[in-house]
């Protein structure tokens, strides 16, 4: 059976594979910067979902992977007349790898978008880091630390900048008013279906609802998180704030009757920031960090684990830097249970 490997190079795609000396793998898709493989083992699962044959169309972007977009999502994906519409320039855009080895890569490209509230446009420079990092139970010997002798593991570190250039010109006098609108990382990695999403919070925080097919999501709500199930027929998409989040949650799933997998995703957030992501019913909603998204069997079958990053006004030139840590990890399912309440205080 040909290996995605061999898949992207009988497509003639560009890519950067990532090793780590202990059977880990990262492939890294030019075509939209992606991480579109993540491998503990070759004999083990990916961590994420993909879709090979959609890098056949040049337009389309549903390839699967781990991939950044901008927000919010509605004043880029969405024109006046309420078309939703994934902007070409952005994905797959016009990425290049520039600086490749064993375990670092670089991508970088510039696209022009339009913010469709105000219908000013901007120039965004993109820069993509990834570098592979080791075990954290490596690292810290911590109380908590688990038995990690019979678990695979591969994890990266991806530093993303933007600089935002306005190609408009604002009098001083507006400058000071409220700004016209937002513009900020969207970091959104797609995952195989029929796992459970551990998000930890400061407390029992209940999130909001960004759209949903069905009045009973399948969620749990815990005194410090929630757990939530990706499966059934309906699409649906949460969001917890940027007060709440503590920056770091995980997807569970099992797979088979002995052995599951582990991700955990970390990353900085900042309650005095604007995450400007809102939902179509609340357009002055502002604090959306963390959000989960479940596509019912609709797009491919796959959920999506989603967090965004500080905005910029857009009437001003500005810099964002964005660096979360990705950390995979294939075991019998007793020790991956193990590690995901020693990274995230929730009870598997």
């Amino acid at each position: 059976m040909p290996t995605t490997l061999t898949k992207l190079q009988q497509m003639g795609q560009t890519y950067a594979v990532l090793t780590n000396g202990h059977g880990g793998r990262l492939i890294i898709l030019e075509k939209g910067a992606r991480a579109l493989d993540l491998k503990a083992d070759e004999d083990e699962p990916s961590a994420f979902w993909h879709n090979l044959t959609a890098l056949r169309d040049d337009k389309n972007w549903n390839c699967g992977g781990d991939r950044t977009w901008l927000s919010p999502e509605l004043d880029y994906f969405q024109d006046s007349s309420g078309t939703y519409r994934v902007p070409e320039q952005l994905d797959p855009g016009s990425w290049k790898l520039t600086q490749v080895s064993q375990s670092h890569a670089v991508a970088n490209m510039t696209c022009d978008l339009q913010h469709s509230g105000s219908s000013k446009k901007m120039r965004i420079d993109l820069d993509k880091r990834y570098t592979l990092v080791p075990n954290p139970f490596l690292m810290n010997h911590s109380s908590l630390f688990p038995d990690c002798s019979s678990v695979s593991y591969v994890g990266f570190e991806v530093c993303t900048e933007m600089n935002l250039t306005p190609l408009h010109s604002v009098p001083l006098t507006e400058l000071v008013a409220s700004p016209p609108g937002y513009c900020n990382l969207w970091s959104i990695a797609q995952v195989p279906p029929e796992g459970e999403i551990l998000a930890a919070t400061h407390g029992s925080v209940r999130p909001i609802t960004m759209f949903s097919q069905t009045e009973d999501i399948p969620i749990t709500l815990l005194s410090n998180g929630i757990r939530l199930r990706c499966e059934g027929p309906d699409r649906f998409k949460i969001s917890l704030d940027a007060m709440s989040s503590t920056g770091r949650f995980g997807y569970l799933r099992p797979l088979n009757s002995k052995k599951s997998s582990l991700i955990i995703r970390q990353f900085s957030v900042s309650p005095s920031c604007i995450y400007p992501d809102y939902p179509s019913h609340q357009p002055d909603y502002l604090g959306s960090c963390m959000q989960f998204y479940y596509d019912g069997g609709q797009l491919g079958h796959f959920a999506e684990l989603e967090y965004h990053s500080p905005a910029l006004p857009i009437d001003i030139p500005g810099r964002s830097i964005d660096v979360s840590s990705f950390f995979y990890f294939v075991g019998d399912t007793p020790s991956i249970q193990k590690i995901s309440t020693a990274l995230l205080g929730i009870p598997s």
